[in-house]
């Protein structure tokens, strides 16, 4: 399957948030809005194909060291091709380019595929505090079930 990898741009906005969607209502991802993709449009970026946008993700930058990998979702149909997983490698390769000693998480319900792009488990309350600052937008807060992962370039499968 062909695709290319890309930096986000604003005309990019619309097909993001459409993508991000189905997640949101199954409530896999926080829900977000077309002015907060805007105003963090830097740590975006996309899979396109000729004709459509696929897949997105996101990181959020807590300070020079410490990042986290979020808002990752693939067209449905396009799941099982790779997407997933080069978006993540392109999304690492960003921040490392920002800081050779970043410390990348995510927080997800997927463990296995990010095993399988070098992240390993951790216990939730290993995480600094402050990651936490989205937790009052889940509906899952209450009954958090997300694992916590932290990324390990020596241990790619």
């Amino acid at each position: 399957m062909n695709f290319t990898l890309r930096k986000a741009h604003n005309n990019d906005i619309n097909n993001i948030l459409n993508i991000l969607s189905p997640y949101v209502k199954q409530g896999i991802l926080l829900p977000r809005n077309t002015d907060d993709i805007a105003n963090n449009l830097s740590t975006f970026s996309v899979a396109v194909t000729p004709k459509k946008h696929i897949g997105v993700i996101s990181f959020y930058k807590y300070n020079n060291k410490l990042y986290e990998i979020r808002s990752l979702a693939v067209d449905q149909r396009y799941h099982h091709h790779g997407v997933g997983k080069h978006l993540v490698e392109y999304a690492i390769n960003d921040i490392v380019q920002q800081s050779k000693e970043a410390i990348i998480f995510c927080l997800t319900y997927n463990p296995v595929f990010f095993k399988k792009t070098g992240f390993l488990e951790v216990e939730k309350n290993t995480l600094p505090h402050k990651i936490w600052k989205d937790c009052q937008y889940c509906k899952h807060r209450d009954n958090c079930t997300e694992t916590a992962m932290i990324y390990k370039a020596d241990i790619k499968v």
